[in-house]
């Protein structure tokens, strides 16, 4: 799997907001980027006004999207607490994510270090980086908080203050807004750990380019250490994608701020290695290759994705993702619609919007049909989701069945409507219902799209995504004028299709 681009999402959904004034009832932290000991960074931090006894510290186990036991907390060492007058104050270490803080109430500070975590994921082939952090002195740190910062247990939805110390000339790319309180200074708010989490940010001497994309500001940040200037090609090249998305996206985009955080790393190797992890409004992208110019190509077809990352799961998520346990998650049942409808809108919106021929339209089903033959389609897909973290052998499948499922809704609501309506309006109906700081019920969604859409819709929910029945390729294909070989896989037009066919097809994808 690690010469696959993981296109996995980190789930956060509230909108980013500046907190105007400190408050007793927030976490003050301080991180030093500039003075490190061992490629480790200093952390320490206030916690919130209290009056408790003993509070339980944690840093996250996992976070949203890979489904598997990262333990942050391995790269957290040497913590100590103290009082106002820098007494220490007792601490246990209850496992590797968690700490019990004792005589809370009187700790005015808690420090400790924190080891580069992508030393050693990189010794792991499989281990993905992207949720790591990487601190390489004088020239890069790439930080999700998720590894540095933590919270307490009985202190959550706290607000969050976060005073960053780094090189004079380093910028802080990142979805949040930062501000320069020195020129060693910088301090960040978040509106609790959730969002914070949710936004990574890269320090270095900038290689900037905003794009202004209707009344959304994107940020293309670029980091190599040979390369200096090369973030105005990549934001050419994402741009056409962007304002197509936004066309697709029915003219406007849910999201006032993007952030695309770009690590490119020269080797020896032949072709490229790509790690992706989105966030709700940014996304991080890793790259190691022998030759730059695969680096445009592999961006394109990352950044449309993790892009349509805004509407799933950014404005339409479940109650599982919007409370989400860093420790003991509950998984949602609803991976089909986070990542199998988001690519399933990366491979039709080229073809929606007259980006690409039809011929690479059909090579483009065909890959997901191959895809979708080297995972086990006789298991139920939300059965898959919930149990995502005991099946990763399957989790990629989301996003080749997945697609193809989402394929064949919308040409079953475009049938439904005599092709007035397909998933695009869907999303917009569910976006306009689960806004961003709302959420649904993971077991009522099936039913609150047959609402919103037709009775028959319900069927094709329990058929196809909580049943087993396989995937009705040929008999939706048809519709459409499409034919599809089942020996072969492959996707083709119908020599003679009838008037109803070319109509719903025109309505599908336009030609």
């Amino acid at each position: 799997m690690n010469s696959l681009i993981r296109l996995v999402f980190i789930l956060l959904i509230l909108p980013i907001a500046i907190i105007g004034q400190k408050s007793k009832q927030s976490y003050t932290y301080n991180i030093d980027l500039l003075h490190l000991t061992n490629d480790e960074v200093k952390v320490s931090f206030t916690p919130p006004k209290n009056n408790l006894k003993q509070g339980k510290f944690i840093i996250p186990k996992l976070v949203p999207g890979f489904y598997q036991a990262m333990n942050f907390g391995q790269y957290v060492s040497n913590l100590v607490a103290t009082d106002k007058k820098g007494k220490k104050i007792a601490t246990e270490r209850l496992d590797q994510n968690s700490w019990m803080i004792h005589d809370l109430k009187n700790v005015n500070t808690i420090s400790y270090q924190v080891a580069d975590g992508w030393d050693s994921l990189e010794k792991e082939s499989h281990e993905a980086r992207s949720a790591g952090s990487t601190f390489i002195k004088d020239s890069i740190f790439v930080i999700n908080y998720n590894s540095l910062v933590g919270y307490f247990e009985e202190m959550k939805d706290i607000p969050y203050q976060i005073n960053i110390t780094k090189n004079k000339g380093f910028y802080a790319s990142s979805a949040l807004d930062y501000q320069q309180k020195d020129k060693n200074t910088d301090k960040v708010w978040a509106k609790d750990y959730r969002q914070l989490v949710d936004s990574p940010v890269m320090y270095c001497v900038p290689d900037t380019t905003w794009l202004k994309i209707g009344h959304t500001e994107v940020l293309v940040s670029f980091y190599n250490k040979k390369e200096r200037h090369y973030s105005k090609k990549i934001a050419l090249e994402l741009e056409n994608i962007l304002k197509n998305q936004q066309a697709y996206l029915g003219g406007s985009l849910p999201v006032h701020k993007y952030a695309f955080l770009i690590y490119y790393e020269s080797s020896n190797e032949n072709g490229f290695l790509g790690d992706g992890l989105e966030h709700s409004q940014s996304t991080v992208c890793l790259y190691r290759s022998g030759n730059m110019k695969f680096l445009p190509m592999a961006l394109n077809r990352v950044a449309s994705h993790e892009f349509f990352h805004i509407i799933t799961p950014l404005n339409i998520h479940s109650e599982e993702i919007q409370h989400y346990d860093f420790l003991n998650p509950v998984l949602s049942k609803h991976l089909w619609l986070y990542e199998g409808m988001t690519e399933y809108a990366t491979i039709h919106m080229p073809i929606k919007q007259k980006m690409i021929s039809l011929e690479a339209f059909e090579k483009s089903l065909d890959e997901k049909i191959q895809g979708m033959k080297e995972f086990d389609n006789t298991l139920s897909f939300t059965e898959i989701s919930k149990n995502a973290m005991k099946r990763q052998d399957q989790y990629m499948n989301f996003y080749q069945k997945g697609p193809l499922l989402g394929m064949c809704l919308d040409i079953r609501l475009r049938e439904l409507s005599g092709g007035k309506t397909g998933t695009q309006d869907l999303m917009l109906q569910l976006m306009k219902k689960y806004g961003a700081g709302k959420y649904f019920n993971d077991d009522d969604l099936f039913d609150e799209i047959t609402k919103l859409t037709f009775p028959e819709i319900r069927t094709f929910f329990s058929d196809y995504l909580e049943g087993t029945q396989a995937v009705p390729l040929k008999e939706y294909l048809t519709k459409v004028g499409f034919s599809y070989d089942e020996s072969t896989g492959k996707v083709g037009l119908l020599p003679n299709p009838d008037s109803k066919q070319v109509a719903l097809r025109k309505a599908w994808i336009g030609q």
